[in-house]
């Protein structure tokens, strides 16, 4: 049977280990072996659930790099991401790419499905192995040279974006010549792959479908929403049902939780990074926390309404659902997402220093608003189909069908 390789590198938090798992489970179910190269092995588990424990399963840990970089300004496109990676110093990354060239001998996949890990694919370059990304969209930049902004609030110099993309380009050709590799024409020519797994739909991905769309690519769609966690239980009484999904160390964490604690809904929440001081003090008949994180499928089929950060997975599997969405961003990611979510009129958005004065109304018009519901409700029609629920059976599909194909030309 085949070997996979399935790599997370860089970014944070599970949305870059839910997929890899749930393409993974029909890859063991078929009895191929998988091997998770994780950037931190110490959620693995929890995310893995039973496959964890699956004689096909195998950890490992990610090559990563650990020395702070300061920049003067936040990043402003897929190539000033990978500043923060070791992509400046060709001495140090070579190093990296060792590290990834190390495990690609040790394992021997026929197939790397990576999601963000960039230096796993640079160390795949002249090896016959078939390579597919997979995410949400931002992490996987279109075919344009130089890759665009993505703060697209802001006036980004194009000189800037030239300049930042070629000493980006000079450190990857550095490494790649040390080992008398071919260089790259463009940086994107990272990303290119047998196949790009874009976990989204078009109206919702980062790069927008403007002037850097992705022609020709296929969007393989939203996952569905996981059966895996605890139940939800929400609080009793009469009115809307609020599910929440946020971060304790959000700046106004706790304005939000003393805005939901008196909100005309029952809200289940389910927050990490939360003291225990902070549950005790913001629980209440209107407000319960979880104990662990909720079986989404479930949640989704009883909530009225999601606030969350805007993370692609969260927002995807409300909008599969039908659910208008309350959005409090906290990097440009989610920032992205939250504005194209606003786009389809299917939700409302907040800025950090907003929820104290500005939470109710936007929560009020959530879910009481017909047109902001109905906008949601619009999008999940426009994109349910009967293969919705079998994006990870389709996907599985396709990384095997690579895989034969790989091993054949091996063999031949």
């Amino acid at each position: 049977m085949a070997r996979f390789l399935l790599a997370w590198e860089i970014g944070g938090g599970l949305g870059h280990v839910v997929p890899l798992v749930e393409v993974a489970q029909p890859l063991v179910a078929q009895g191929h072996a998988v091997h998770f190269v994780l950037r931190d092995l110490s959620a693995a588990r929890a995310a893995l659930g039973p496959l964890a424990s699956a004689p096909a399963v195998h950890l490992w840990q990610a090559p990563l790099w650990l020395l702070p970089f300061q920049a003067s300004q936040p990043s402003a496109s897929y190539a000033e991401l990978l500043f923060h990676a070791g992509y400046l110093d060709p001495g140090r990354l070579g190093g990296l790419v060792q590290g990834w060239r190390s495990l690609l001998d040790a394992i021997r996949p026929d197939l790397l499905l990576a999601d963000h890990a960039p230096t796993a694919l640079l160390a795949a370059r002249g090896r016959a192995l078939h390579r597919a990304l997979i995410g949400n969209g931002f992490f996987l930049p279109p075919a344009v040279q130089p890759l665009p902004s993505f703060r697209e609030w802001e006036h980004i110099d194009p000189q800037r974006l030239v300049h930042t993309e070629a000493r980006v380009l000079a450190t990857c050709n550095a490494v790649l010549a040390a080992d008398g590799l071919a260089p790259l024409a463009a940086l994107h020519e990272l990303t290119a792959a047998d196949e790009r797994f874009l976990l989204t739909w078009p109206e919702l991905d980062h790069y927008g479908t403007g002037p850097h769309g992705r022609p020709g690519e296929r969007y393989w769609g939203a996952l569905p929403a996981r059966q895996q966690g605890v139940p939800a239980v929400w609080p009793e009484g009469d009115g809307p049902t609020l599910f929440a999904y946020l971060r304790g160390d959000h700046p106004a964490i706790d304005a939000v939780l003393q805005q939901l604690a008196v909100a005309p809904c029952r809200t289940l929440v389910h927050a990490l990074g939360l003291t225990p001081a902070q549950r005790e003090r913001h629980a209440g008949a209107r407000l319960r926390f979880s104990d662990g994180a909720v079986a989404m499928d479930t949640a989704m089929a009883q909530a009225d309404a999601v606030l969350c950060h805007a993370g692609s997975g969260t927002v995807c599997t409300a909008l599969q659902a039908g659910l208008p969405l309350l959005m409090l961003p906290m990097q440009v990611e989610q920032m992205l997402c939250a504005r194209r979510v606003l786009a389809c009129g299917a939700g409302e958005m907040l800025l950090p220093a907003e929820p104290g004065t500005r939470l109710q109304p936007a929560l009020a018009r959530v879910l009481g608003d017909a047109g902001v519901r109905q906008a949601a409700r619009a999008l999940a029609a426009r994109h349910r189909s009967a293969q919705d629920g079998d994006v990870a059976q389709r996907i599985a599909a396709r990384c095997i069908a690579l895989a034969v194909s790989a091993a054949a030309a091996a063999s031949g």
